[in-house]
């Protein structure tokens, strides 16, 4: 599933959002809004997708999805769970397209936090800023 999740990825930033990613190469040390979604397979059992993103290229992504110039907090911590619900919703349906049975829940805005260590994390880079996914569980 970390495949997938890895194309998806590219897929929403790239073919939906117009953004261009690249290799992030070192770990952010700032702080970044952050949503988990938690997702399971039949043969890969239970596991939580995160992602972390930091509020410059949320901001971005207001005006593209929103046509929002300045969110308030609110729709920030919306878009990063959104954004989440995305990525892995959109590795659901490549899943599928696979014959893979998947099944994600709910994401939930878990806060703005530094990029927590653990798990498998793909590192990327959009418009000068890191953007992370990070995978716990049995997928991890």
């Amino acid at each position: 599933m970390i495949d997938l999740l890895q194309i998806s990825m590219a897929e929403v930033f790239e073919q939906h959002l117009g953004m261009k990613l690249a290799p992030c190469r070192s770990r952010p040390r700032q702080s970044g809004y952050t949503a988990h979604i938690p997702f399971s397979t039949e043969e890969g059992g239970d596991s939580v997708a995160t992602v972390w993103v930091q509020k410059p290229t949320l901001k971005k992504v207001s005006r593209i999805l929103l046509f929002e110039n300045d969110p308030d907090e609110e729709t920030l911590e919306d878009l990063a769970a959104e954004l989440a619900n995305f990525i892995v919703g959109h590795a659901k349906m490549l899943a599928s397209d696979r014959n893979l049975p998947c099944r994600i829940e709910t994401p939930e805005f878990a806060g703005i936090m530094p990029l927590q260590k653990g798990g498998s994390t793909l590192l990327y880079k959009a418009e000068n800023r890191c953007i992370a996914l990070q995978i716990k569980g049995e997928h991890a």
